[in-house]
Order: structure tokens, then sequence, then C-alpha cells
């Protein structure tokens, strides 16, 4: 079960990786703008099968959105556990030393 919550773990960040984001945009140009200019001059439009093998415009941007935001989401949450174990020493030291103090003046 660990070896899951470990994989499942690395997701978001494989998500936002730079190869994703790229495999993103580029889906994204070869679908939308490709298949913009293909109706434009109409032998360069991508086939029906090539657009379903693919996938559609709206699936490729609410992927290349899920990556970022998952990208976002696990770089915020990486920085807040670092900031609450920056605290948790904090405390520590601060009742080490008030210990100490209360030694002192005893």
């Amino acid at each position: 079960m660990k070896h899951v919550n470990d994989l499942l773990q690395k997701i978001p960040a494989a998500l936002s990786s730079p190869v994703s984001v790229f495999i993103f945009i580029f889906l994204f140009v070869y679908l939308f703008i490709f298949g913009l200019i293909g109706l434009a001059i109409k032998g360069l439009a991508p086939s029906s099968d090539t657009q379903l093998v693919f996938g559609n415009y709206t699936n490729v941007l609410s992927a290349l959105g899920a990556a970022l935001a998952a990208g976002g989401t696990a770089k915020h949450t990486q920085s807040l556990k670092d900031l609450h174990k920056k605290h948790d020493d904090l405390q520590v030291s601060l009742q080490e030393l008030h210990d100490k103090v209360d030694k002192l003046s005893k």
C-alpha cells in the first residue's frame, strides 16, 4: 500500500513536468491552430481519424490546465509542509531556550 501511495504522490509532479506541458501545447497547436489553418487551406486539415486518435480540443486544453494546476498545487503543498516543519523546529528551539532561561533564573 505504501508503494501505491508513493506512486500517487508522484503523479502531480509528472503531470506538471515540462515534457507533459510540451505535449499538451503541441497537441493544442496541432489540433486547434493547425485545424483552423486547414479550414482556410483545405488540403492541410488533419484527417478525422488523426483528430480522433489524438483527442479533441477541449480534452487537450483541460488536460493542460489540469497539469498546470496539479503542479502548482504540488509545489504549494510541499512549501506549506516545509513551512510547518520550520515552525515546529522553531517551537522546539524556543521551548528549549525558555527551559534554559528558567534553569538560569533558579
